[in-house]
């Protein structure tokens, strides 16, 4: 039986197809179809199926995808309505203000003020739950009804409906959502209630609002992807999307807007596990494709999270790794400033027309063109096996940009690569050093097509001892996927002091999340043998308006000294992430939480057998590569990845050629192959 992963990313597709029974990994890439996505993917499938897999034989079908993170971005998604509480519609009126982070530009006469639901779409219900979840004013339908019928006069695809309170009672939201069913039909239905049941108004109202802005697009893509697949004549019920959690869900069930992680997520997770095989449990994973570069950092294998992010100017209160993407990937346009600088992105080249070297119209300079003008990448191979390089246009658009610098061909093409390099290292150093994170501890895990690259010079400057190249470098994110649980999230709010929570309230509230998670994992077929379950409890000092989330352990019952040992690490957590803590000060719970996993047979890296020679059985010959431009080119040693096991050694400067990356080990630089097959470069000496 195969399980198979695809993962799409912005030049291509990849795809891995695991023997459950041998732990053999079948990769194969693909030029990404960003007009429709699935196309690529089903291409995929069926020359899968050409080379002997049978389609009785997919154990399951996993995949990463951008469609939603695309669509906010882009600012393609529905018309939406949506419906608040009567009196309180001015909360949508934040939205007119620049993100917060950039106040600067609040007030800015320049700010494009124009919010995600317009005014002549929004409604306000009459009805009203108290703080207690009370229903003090009973919804008063038939004008809801009527709102609803307005609405879709209006053209509305999609709908909202935010409730004050909605969190403690969702009633109301719930009759509304049943209304829009009835009315309307074709349109899809957001309730707070269920995207996002706990308190804080404008993180509900932006998270739901994002949820209905993506669903459309999001349900109708992967309705049809899997209308696709079984006409592929796949079987398994088994079909999953990548979460922002880290964890896959099934088709039909999945929150769209929990998926606007998807394609980075599986990478850091493949990553993490891809260091604990290697002996590092501390780990910065650098993914860096053909238009962005994603960054994460674990600890003891496991990547680190946070309750609520940004897209954009969305701000989404759901679970999510916390990954840093930057704009910096093999198909980053360089460009002559009008004051004669370089400058390096964010724009990108994608997959069509792509770098200069790919020959399908690109004229702008890119990283890849850089790459191979320095002599990194092969260009008498192709990309992925797919994709011709041409040097010689590469080198044209190169040299004509340095005529504008008045720089040679050879010192461009390193200024791009430094300076796209600095991009990385200020996107590396943002989740580390700026977070407390102290570099040294970490080893550096480089892969999708382009990282495995610049990774050495990156772990040099910042001080990094150790880079690990995983055999596929190329389809790890989509080897991540196959490494993935089914996960759930849960959570419930109740403002409690934390010198009066009870014990036995507490519990009550995680047997209710536990319950919940049971009986929605059992709906979907999974075992309660199969279900792991993680509770915490987000606390904060009274007055404060954020919170942390502090772990409770896998029980739904706990003691009165569990509720104090929680107030204590709460303490200790805010110490180490702001510098101070106030024990003698109350706290208080806020949101309780439930995240919710079935165990899953998993890909597994398997030990490989020792080499029987030295590593001059890979090599298969050099080519001049270019590490400083005023040395110019040096012959560089090239070696055939399939032909390295574990023991082989070698110095740098060397470089590893395969068929889905390329690796760079600088001079100075030594590296060698684990058991598992992966490259680890000692990059203290080098860069």
């Amino acid at each position: 039986m195969k399980a198979i992963a695809v993962d799409t990313g912005g030049t291509f597709t990849d795809m891995v197809a695991l023997d459950q029974e041998t732990g053999a990994l079948s990769v194969l890439k693909l030029p990404s179809t960003p007009d429709d996505p699935g196309r690529a993917i089903i291409e995929g499938i069926r020359e899968a199926f050409g080379e002997g897999i049978a389609p009785s034989d997919v154990l399951s079908l996993s995949h990463g995808t951008t469609v939603g993170t695309n669509t906010l971005l882009t600012g393609a998604g529905a018309r939406v309505g949506l419906f608040v509480t009567e009196g309180f519609g001015a909360i949508n009126d934040v939205w007119h203000l620049a993100p917060s982070e950039d106040s600067s530009r609040a007030t800015s006469v320049y700010v494009e003020k124009k919010p995600p639901v317009l005014p002549r779409f929004r409604r306000e219900a009459k009805e009203r739950v108290n703080y207690k979840g009370e229903a003090v004013r009973p919804l008063d339908e038939d004008a809801a009804v009527e709102a609803v019928r307005s609405l879709g006069r209006r053209g509305i695809e999609s709908i909202a409906v935010v409730l004050l309170f909605s969190f403690l009672n969702p009633e109301h939201e719930e009759r509304i959502g049943r209304v829009i069913e009835r009315e309307l039909p074709g349109a899809s239905v957001s309730l707070s209630s269920k995207v996002l049941p706990q308190m804080r108004e404008f993180p509900r109202l932006s998270t739901t609002v994002a949820n209905a802005y993506i669903a459309p697009k999001m349900g109708a893509y992967l309705a049809t992807l899997e209308e696709r697949v079984r006409a592929e004549r796949v079987t398994s019920d088994a079909l999953y999307v990548m979460q922002s959690n880290g964890g896959v869900a099934r088709i039909g069930s999945v929150t769209p807007v929990t998926t606007v992680l998807s394609g980075p997520c599986a990478g850091a997770l493949a990553a993490m596990a891809i260091a604990s095989t290697a002996g590092y449990g501390n780990a910065v994973s650098l993914d860096m494709g053909g238009t962005s570069t994603d960054i994460a950092l674990g600890q003891q294998g496991r990547v680190l999270e946070t309750t609520s992010g940004r897209i954009g100017d969305w701000e989404l209160a759901v679970p999510m790794l916390m990954i840093n993407t930057i704009g910096a990937g093999g198909g980053t346009i360089a460009t002559v400033e009008s004051g004669g600088g370089l400058r390096v992105g964010p724009e990108s080249a994608g997959a069509d027309p792509g770098p200069v070297a790919y020959g399908k119209g690109g004229t702008q300079p890119t990283v890849t063109d850089a790459n191979l003008v320095l002599g990194f990448l092969d260009p008498e191979s192709k990309l992925a096996g797919r994709v011709s390089l041409d040097r010689d246009g590469a080198q044209q658009a190169i040299e004509e940009m340095g005529r504008q610098l008045g720089l040679s061909a050879l010192q461009t093409a390193e200024g791009i690569v430094r300076i796209v390099n600095a991009k990385m290292e200020e996107g590396i150093r943002a989740v580390s050093t700026e977070q407390g994170y102290d570099l040294r501890e970490f080893a550096l895990v480089a892969f999708g097509g382009a990282g495995p690259v610049p990774s050495g010079r990156l772990a040099a400057d910042l001080k990094m001892a150790k880079v690990i190249v995983p055999p596929a470098p190329g389809v790890t994110s989509a080897l991540g996927l196959l490494m993935a649980d089914p996960r759930h999230d849960y959570v419930r709010s109740r403002l409690r002091l934390m010198s009066e929570l009870d014990a036995a309230e507490l519990s009550a509230t995680l047997s209710d999340l536990r319950a919940q998670a049971e009986r929605e994992f059992t709906a979907e077929g999974y075992a309660l043998s199969q279900l792991r379950m993680e509770f915490a409890v987000d606390i904060r000092y009274l007055g404060q308006g954020y919170e942390l989330t502090i772990p409770l352990g896998d029980a739904d019952e706990v003691s009165a000294e569990e509720v104090a040992a929680a107030r204590t690490r709460f303490d200790e957590a805010h110490e180490k992430a702001f510098g101070h803590a106030a024990p003698e000060e109350e706290a208080e719970a806020v949101n309780y939480r439930l995240r919710a996993s079935a165990v899953v047979p998993k890909a597994e890296l398997k030990r490989q057998a020792e080499a029987k020679a030295g590593a001059h059985v890979a090599r298969v010959g050099e080519r001049p590569a270019c590490f400083d431009s005023a040395k110019g080119l040096i012959p560089c040693p090239v070696y055939d990845r399939t032909r390295l096991a574990p023991g082989h050694r070698f110095d740098g400067p060397a470089i590893v050629d395969q068929l889905d990356s390329t690796t760079v080990v600088y001079p100075g630089q030594r590296a060698q192959v684990d058991d598992y097959l992966n490259i680890v470069i000692d990059a203290a000496q080098g860069g």
